[in-house]
């Protein structure tokens, strides 16, 4: 382990899925289940920095940065939704890693989802943390004003892309930080600080990334447009047949509570755990009480999935 600030992560590493993409491995029992950590718009691996020793207690757990966003280059990849649930489905592969847990926040979590409805053979279950589900036809199911507001000044390419070139220069990478916590966390000032450094630290290194703001723009148009016509995206979601833990936080200022108990009450195993006081990014937020949460359903749920796995494989 190498330190980087005050909290140890484990070197990098990096993966070849039509080109370079950056990832990080904490190491767990050779028995125990692989954890496979996606991050949401705007993210990295490092999202996933408070809680992955835990995860690492009972079995191995890498997290990856997906194209276009920590030091993962788009590398002619592109950054969409489709675009990086690609390179997940490369990257699963690339390692021949068995079935596996992945554990997805926002549009994370929205690429995790597809890859479980198109490769259920790589997913063991999943993890999904405020993720950006479907919006409902009722009114608590559909996305803030301002939220659908800043996502339709990003639909436009070239307003988007100045817009958000100009946040970075405004703000510069520690305000980029701060402002990103504050419209995620509900309590910025509760998270550890030796995460933010960390995070502050990776945004001055993309400072010199000339394709940062396409690639956040892009990835942002493709959430924004599964949003406008949802039947495909919300037929895709009823689809899914893996089991999952979704937890959502009740301050979630960008993905509606409403939208996450909808997607959990069409599955019979899936299990909803709204966090109090909590906004979009729960394992930042409150790290140990996630971990709390996500062990005792794993408790309860991953041997029933493990036979189901067992029984799926001899009859292949």
């Amino acid at each position: 382990m190498e330190p980087v600030g005050e909290l140890q992560l484990p070197e990098s590493r990096w993966a070849d899925v039509g080109g370079p993409v950056h990832y990080r491995e904490w190491a767990g029992p050779v028995d125990g289940p692989v954890f496979v950590c996606v991050h949401g718009l705007g993210g990295s691996n490092l999202n996933w920095a408070l809680v992955a020793p835990g995860l690492g207690r009972r079995g191995r757990v890498l997290a990856v940065d997906l194209a276009g966003f920590g030091l993962t280059p788009t590398a002619g990849r592109g950054s969409r939704v489709g675009a990086n649930w690609r390179l997940l489905n490369g990257f699963l592969r690339a390692l021949d890693l068995p079935q596996v847990v992945l554990v997805g926040n926002s549009m994370g979590g929205m690429i995790s989802m597809i890859q479980a409805a198109h490769s259920p053979e790589t997913v063991l279950a999943m993890v999904l943390v405020d993720t950006a589900f479907p919006r409902t036809s009722g009114l608590h199911g559909q996305f803030r004003p301002g939220t659908a507001a800043l996502f339709a000044v990003y639909n436009s390419r070239r307003l988007g892309i100045s817009v958000t070139r100009a946040r970075a220069r405004r703000f510069g990478a520690e305000g980029l930080v701060a402002e990103g916590l504050r419209i995620s966390a509900a309590d910025p000032t509760a998270i550890d600080p030796r995460l933010v450094e960390l995070m502050v630290g990776l945004a001055k290194s993309r400072e010199s990334f000339d394709y940062a703001a396409e690639a956040f723009v892009e990835a942002a148009q493709s959430i924004f447009q599964a949003q406008v016509k949802p039947a495909k995206y919300r037929a895709l979601v009823r689809a899914i047949r893996r089991p999952a833990l979704v937890i959502h936080g009740e301050l979630d200022q960008l993905v509606p509570v409403a939208a996450a108990a909808a997607a959990a009450a069409e599955h019979d195993n899936w299990k909803l755990v709204v966090f109090e006081g909590v906004g979009h990014i729960p394992q930042i937020e409150v790290p140990s009480r996630w971990l709390d949460v996500v062990h005792g359903w794993l408790e309860d749920y991953l041997p029933a999935a493990l036979r189901s796995s067992a029984s799926d494989s001899s009859m292949a």
